[in-house]
């Protein structure tokens, strides 16, 4: 049993932080700049790809809207105007926390939620019952 533990204990100990004085493991992840206490911030979300080719379709914009999608960590922003295109009163920004996405409320749509399909696409609802695909 003891040579059994002896690789795992090994490993255990190498995943310190990089610079020797943590004795959190994940602190050595990226900083996001804000002091929340969680550490593992950067490691709990799914991708989600930046680009100037996404496009809401479904219920909520009732037509195709197109968008740029900015990915910084887990959150990005969504622009509309790059594309010449009206907002349809879409959110413009969104926070993801493992797979889900909820969309901020700064705008008339409101309490829109979705789901990470892969990173480039997202499926949802907002509080309306409405239904949507934003993906490229």
């Amino acid at each position: 049993m003891r040579y059994l533990l002896a690789p795992f204990l090994a490993l255990n100990f190498g995943c310190g932080g990089a610079d020797g004085d943590s004795t959190d493991p994940g602190s050595d992840r990226a900083d996001s700049g804000s002091d929340t206490g969680d550490t593992n911030d950067t490691a709990t979300c799914e991708a989600v790809s930046s680009g100037t080719d996404w496009a809401w379709n479904g219920d909520c914009p009732r037509m195709r809207t197109p968008c740029d999608i900015v990915v910084t960590e887990c959150s990005f922003e969504i622009d509309y105007e790059a594309d010449g295109g009206m907002d349809m009163d879409m959110p413009h920004s969104a926070t993801v926390v493992g797979s889900t996405v909820t969309f901020g409320d700064d705008n008339s749509v409101t309490g829109c939620t979705g789901t990470v399909l892969n990173a480039d696409s997202i499926e949802g609802t907002c509080d309306s019952g409405c239904e949507f695909t934003l993906s490229r």
